[in-house]
């Protein structure tokens, strides 16, 4: 699955320590950031995210030295229109597997480095969910009382950016680009007010700039703007945002939305010939097998460029409908 333009502008900007250390220093509360090294901080492969949520929520794992001990700091964004009322519950699975590969990797290991649960989150509502798992389990509070040593318990660091004003936004201790970033999702459900209020941002805008790698930086931040504009109105708001990002930032924002449109240009002339070899693999599978099941029409029409090629390549020659389409 393609990444998200949030995905996209999440990972690039707070996979590299620098701009993450600030991010956390913000989210968490000040006694227990002065115990964490942030300084040491680094970036771990591999995403934990569940395949159906990956086109809502990004995930990174960074390590650092907690009081001399190991220490697993995973960071979830969720960018949806709604709160996950389960996600108290779903770190815990992806914790799980944090762990499981942690002791793959060091299988004599009798202890576990401590994770911290870290959710980042924008939607339309502000955060409404459960941020403790005890607080998802049916059980009488009287009850949980009781059982409380017997079930899991922990509560995720949440910073909530739906309601942040930009004056605070602007004020946190971070890099001038993890405040830029933090502020564009901010507004990125409203890309015209988003692109209004632009100008104001200028002097960050300017600070990104001048830090070393800034002009790539900032040329992530236009292609997330370009990307998340409405599509209706393109013209309109890009005349809007150069003149709000200021004559320094025009050949760049000019360059990048020319290239959009020759990438949407192009993907839809791919999309164009993709779906004329859907559209001949449904006749030749008619010819050979007579009507198909609508299952069958639904999963060639889902289908990407090499499925439809290895079908297609199949359909003269196999015998039933079902070796046509066998996965290989």
């Amino acid at each position: 699955m393609a990444p998200t333009p949030h995905d996209a502008l999440f990972k690039s900007t707070f996979s590299q320590p620098e701009h993450a250390a600030g991010a956390l220093r913000e989210a968490l509360s000040a006694a227990l950031a002065a115990r964490i090294d942030l300084g040491s901080l680094t970036l771990q492969p591999g995403s934990f995210i569940d395949e159906a949520l990956a086109s809502s929520h990004s995930d990174l794992l960074f390590t650092a030295r907690l009081e001399q001990a190991p220490l697993f700091i995973y960071v979830i964004f969720e960018h949806q229109s709604t709160t996950h009322p389960l996600m108290a519950f779903r770190l815990l699975a992806y914790m799980v597997r944090i762990w499981q590969g942690y002791l793959e990797r060091h299988p004599k290991a009798m202890l576990l480095p401590a994770i911290l649960p870290v959710v980042l989150h924008h939607s339309k509502t502000g955060w409404s969910a459960a941020v403790s798992f005890q607080d998802l389990l049916d059980v009488p509070p009287e009850t949980l009382a009781l059982m409380a040593e017997h079930v899991p318990q922990f509560r995720f660091v949440l910073d909530d950016i739906s309601e942040e004003t930009d004056e605070a936004l602007r004020a946190r201790a971070m890099t001038a680009l993890g405040r830029l970033v933090l502020w564009c999702f901010r507004h990125a459900r409203a890309p015209e007010e988003l692109v209004r209020r632009l100008s104001a941002w200028r002097e960050v805008v300017q600070e990104v700039r001048r830090a070393p790698g800034g002009a790539a930086a900032l040329a992530r931040v236009w292609r997330y703007i370009l990307t998340v504009i409405d599509p209706r109105r393109p013209g309109k708001v890009l005349q809007r945002l150069l003149m709000a990002a200021g004559p320094e930032a025009k050949e760049e924002i000019v360059t990048i939305a020319d290239y959009l449109r020759e990438e949407g240009r192009l993907a839809g002339e791919r999309e164009g010939r993709l779906e004329g070899q859907r559209s001949m693999l449904l006749k030749l599978l008619r010819l050979r097998f007579g009507e198909l099941p609508e299952p069958i029409e639904a999963r060639i029409r889902a289908a990407d460029a090499g499925q439809i090629e290895g079908w297609t390549e199949r359909v003269l020659t196999a015998p039933t409908l079902d070796d046509a389409l066998a996965e290989r």
